[in-house]
């Protein structure tokens, strides 16, 4: 059994791996470790010879205008550094689609686009960093997922997963303020992926991971209506008229290496989030009313 390393931002597909995962691989999941502090990444890495390494870069819905986001970069590098050092022989990096320049349309964007222009934004630059590094070593793969959604998100931290909650609770009206063409995937998409990545010996390299079937904003909120009204609950849309840009990928470069892999559908996905919310009232009303830090 492969001893695997979960680091970084544990979030939703962190919880979704180790919960569908967590008796094929040993997985650890160290609480409170600063990893932007080397001396504590080399003692875990070093204490436990790890199989693999899956880093979690923290999630960024809106970028930031600073130079770099300096903490996710020293995080990076120490895990990194220590995995090379320790040798793993695996290191999986779970990122977005930031470190390409997002400011300007991205339509089934391919893998050979990264380069081609540096993001504007810090979160950008920072991303861009990171997938240079880890195209640098031996054992680096990125995957570069373009939004994901399931049981779990937190509902202040999400866009998403806001949205999904009126299906559920809170006001019976979901406001979008712009609308956007978009490719996120269920998340337990992306823990299938990292297993698969972790079990096979596949190329190293950056890959998108997308759905094949983009949606948009209105769509999937029509996808939360339909499903309130099945559960007697009438929610309204409101729409404006502005568009955001599209942000798709082309999933061709996985494909010819993973084979054909099956995304979860959009319908599939939400009813499947929803029906966890619907068991779990109380954890989404408590998050709605949190404040977001």
């Amino acid at each position: 059994m492969q001893k695997v390393l979960l680091t970084g931002d544990k979030g939703l597909i962190a919880t979704d791996f180790t919960e569908t995962f967590g008796k094929k691989f040993a997985i650890a999941s160290p609480e409170e470790t600063d990893w932007k502090n080397y001396a504590q990444t080399a003692a875990i890495l070093g204490d436990t010879r790890y199989d693999a390494v899956v880093h979690f870069v923290a999630p960024r819905e809106t970028p930031s205008d600073s130079w770099l986001d300096s903490e996710e970069l020293v995080a990076f590098t120490n895990v990194q550094y220590a995995s090379v050092l320790f040798g793993v022989k695996k290191l999986i990096v779970v990122s977005d689609p930031y470190d390409l320049d997002t400011s300007e349309e991205l339509v089934r964007v391919s893998e050979e686009t990264f380069g081609v222009s540096m993001p504007r934004s810090g979160v950008g630059r920072t991303r861009y960093l990171i997938t240079k590094l880890a195209s640098s070593d031996k054992i680096s793969t990125v995957l570069r997922v373009f939004g994901a959604y399931g049981k779990g998100a937190r509902v202040n931290k999400h866009r998403l997963t806001e949205i999904l909650s009126h299906a559920i609770t809170g006001k019976k009206q979901i406001e979008l303020p712009a609308n956007k063409t978009f490719s996120a995937v269920y998340a337990e998409d992306v823990a299938r992926l990292i297993a698969l990545f972790l079990e096979e010996k596949l190329p190293r390299g950056v890959y998108n991971v997308a759905n094949p079937t983009p949606t948009s904003l209105s769509e999937y909120a029509k996808k939360v209506k339909a499903y309130a009204k099945k559960n007697e609950r009438e929610i309204e849309i409101v729409s404006e008229k502005a568009v955001l840009p599209e942000c798709t990928a082309s999933t061709d470069k996985l494909n010819e290496t993973v084979g054909s892999f099956k995304f979860t559908s959009l319908g599939t996905g939400v009813n499947k989030t929803l029906d966890y919310y619907k068991a779990h009232k109380g954890k989404l009303r408590r998050e709605k009313g949190e404040s977001e830090t």
